[in-house]
């Protein structure tokens, strides 16, 4: 997958100061990259707009040469079901369902066939098999964020966005995301995450760094 910005602008309304100004860059082929910047400065929203959730102001989002979903939301839910898996900073996991069920869920929306030992094993590196079948209410903070973590990533995504993954994780934790961030590259995916807590040894290239 390439992703490619081309003069992107973003600001919330017309009387908000704007989050990017004429921003271009280029995401082409597996690699980790970072998001930088103080709390405050938009990390969360340049995710959003990778992933396609939010359409810039001015400029051009394209995927593979053509325009993301040509402006149409539909389109861009779709795009991002089957290739962004994406752990926002505050998990999204679907309260009817179990832990192993949002998995499943991800990766049906994503027209993929379940693999269920895969899946095992993944909620198993993660300390999560004996919380599969517990609804997100019965899980703690950083239960949930790992359970947000396989689930973004459950459905081997070629594009992979995290928003703070580790913020409620001690240093064990961190270390098996880390090293499952590292695979999904291994495996062809791109990687972009923000972190107040350095991650990778600080060793990621950096996409874009925010200002205050």
């Amino acid at each position: 997958m390439q992703l490619s910005w081309e003069d992107v602008s973003f600001q919330y309304s017309r009387y908000s100061r704007p989050i990017l100004e004429d921003v271009s860059l280029t995401l082409s082929g597996p690699g980790l990259h970072e998001v930088r910047g103080p709390s405050g400065s938009g990390k969360s929203t340049v995710l959003d707009l990778l992933a396609g959730l939010r359409a810039p102001t001015s400029g051009r989002v394209l995927v593979d040469g053509r325009r993301l979903a040509a402006g149409s939301p539909n389109k861009a839910a779709r795009w991002r079901a089957r290739h962004v898996g994406y752990a926002p900073q505050a998990p999204t996991l679907l309260a009817s369902l179990t832990c192993a069920e949002n998995l499943e869920l991800a990766v049906n929306v994503a027209g993929r066939g379940l693999d269920h030992a895969g899946r095992a094993r993944l909620l198993e590196r993660l300390g999560m098999a004996p919380f599969a079948e517990a609804l997100p209410e019965e899980l703690s903070g950083g239960q949930r964020q790992r359970a947000a973590v396989a689930q973004a990533l459950c459905s081997r995504p070629e594009l992979v966005l995290m928003d703070e993954p580790v913020s409620a994780l001690d240093d064990a934790n961190v270390a098996v995301v880390e090293d499952l961030l590292r695979e999904a590259v291994e495996t062809g995916a791109t990687v972009v995450y923000c972190s107040h807590r350095e991650l990778f040894g600080g060793r990621a290239s950096t996409l874009l760094e925010m200002g205050e």
